[in-house]
């Protein structure tokens, strides 16, 4: 059991790598591309939309291929994707490169999540996620780290190096360790459910991105892709074999709470995409020292993730929910205050308390939204839930990153300099997540309370 806990361990380490790969690069993608930095965010758009894609289809994959093969196969497109990163010769080269690399993602997710609560001891479910949470948010404050130093001293190209080489270690680890925990299935891959999942959220994505550029196109392709989203869901209610078991979403407490992760997680992507383009942008640090700077702060996240965890297990999510919501917004709102005096190291202190929020918040409603579905539905759970993570960072940073880059074209074009353009932006869309989260606070703390009160009944 420890061996593969820790395969899945670092399985996700690597899946979140992948993903966090170009949070701290859009901006020396934009230079180096000579792109925008609405054009450049496809970077991370274009990753989140066919991992969001792939993770629809996770549940059914594994039935079909087992466990052994999904986790190899999502090895191999992960130094596929990385080497193709390192040797990319243009934006074209490098995207399609990001694309390979959030096939890994799109597996991991919702499949390693699946593992660790079939091999938890019982009554320890939420501890465990809380540790792979945990884990994961300690390889990611290097991740920055490791990122920027790369960016700095070598160029954006050896960012990939890292994934490459650790999914090259995993692989040799996985043909040793690895094996089937799940009972195999003939399930059929619907292939329309596929290709609406993507479209859906392909012409969504799209539309939210450009929204603030092209503003009637860009609510059209926003209609079209909520209309193919919505015969998505229609179809899996309809088909023998769907793509993506959507029941979970009958029971409403599991609805509920993912409801309320999604506008929590909206916000809080806020801190690893916008706070980089801050620092690199306005103080003017480079990426190395942005990097530096992020450390600490989810270190914090990682420590929370821990803390959380315990007292959930033993508490439940009241008031553990609401109090990590109202820490996040705390944070933002001082970051408001210290980004305008450009007061880098006290903004820094309350990103790192937004941070603590957060681990308190999310692997936490994770464990309990998971919690009150039957065994059997775990697989379909995890998936759902890891997609709507998806769709959630996606639509935070085509919003975030599109009126960010918005505002820097405008008022550059206007005579600004970059770093007042930078900040501009930067404080204009964190007033727009501190609304989100202000929505957020109010329904954690009507969702905890109820459930809380439902639950002592019984």
């Amino acid at each position: 059991m420890w061996a593969m806990m820790a395969m899945m361990l670092g399985s996700n380490l690597l899946a979140s790598f992948n993903q966090s790969l170009m949070n701290i690069a859009l901006d020396q993608v934009a230079t180096d591309f000579h792109v925008s930095l609405s054009m450049a965010n496809w970077m991370v758009l274009g990753f989140t939309i066919v991992a969001a894609t792939v993770i629809t289809m996770a549940a059914a994959l594994l039935k079909r291929y087992g466990l052994r093969k999904i986790m190899l196969f999502g090895y191999v497109a992960s130094l596929a994707g990385s080497l193709l990163g390192f040797f990319s010769w243009d934006f074209g080269a490098m995207f399609a490169a990001r694309l390979i690399q959030a096939l890994t993602v799109g597996l991991f997710f919702p499949v390693v999540t699946s593992v660790i609560l079939t091999i938890a001891p019982k009554g320890k479910g939420a501890t465990m996620l809380a540790i792979n949470s945990g884990a994961i948010g300690v390889g990611l404050a290097f991740a920055p780290l490791l990122a920027g130093l790369l960016l700095t001293y070598v160029g954006l190209h050896a960012l990939f190096l890292i994934p490459a080489v650790m999914s090259a270690v995993l692989l040799v680890c996985g043909l040793k360790f690895l094996h089937n925990v799940y009972e195999r299935q003939d399930q059929r891959i619907d292939v329309v459910s596929v290709l609406l999942s993507f479209a859906g959220l392909g012409a969504f994505i799209f539309g939210l991105n450009e929204v603030t550029r092209t503003l009637v196109p860009s609510l059209a392709f926003m209609a079209v892709g909520v209309a193919i989203v919505a015969l998505f869901a229609w179809r899996q209610f309809h088909i023998a074999d769907p793509l993506l078991n959507l029941s979970p979403l009958t029971h409403k407490k599991f609805a509920a709470g993912e409801l309320l992760m999604m506008l929590g997680y909206a916000g809080s992507i806020y801190m690893s995409l916008l706070v980089p383009l801050y620092l690199e942008g306005t103080a003017g640090f480079s990426a190395f020292v942005a990097g530096a700077l992020l450390a600490g702060p989810i270190l914090c996240y990682a420590v929370s993730c821990f803390v959380g965890g315990r007292i959930e297990d033993k508490h439940g999510i009241w008031p553990l929910v609401p109090a990590g919501f109202l820490v996040i917004l705390v944070g933002f709102v001082a970051v408001e205050f210290t980004s305008s005096q450009q007061l880098v190291v006290a903004m820094m202190l309350c990103v790192a308390t937004s941070y603590a929020g957060v681990g308190l918040v999310f692997p936490t409603l994770k464990a309990a939204d998971l919690d009150v579905l039957p065994r059997k539905l775990f697989a379909h759970g995890s998936s759902i839930h890891s997609t709507l993570v998806q769709i959630a960072g996606s639509l935070g940073s085509a919003l975030f990153v599109g009126i960010m880059s918005a505002d820097v074209d405008r008022l550059m074009a206007s005579g600004a300099t970059k770093a007042a353009a930078y900040a501009s932006g930067f404080s204009h869309t964190l007033l727009i997540s501190i609304g989100i989260l202000t929505a957020a606070l109010i329904g954690a703390t009507v969702y905890a309370r109820v459930r809380s009160r439902r639950e002592g009944q019984h």
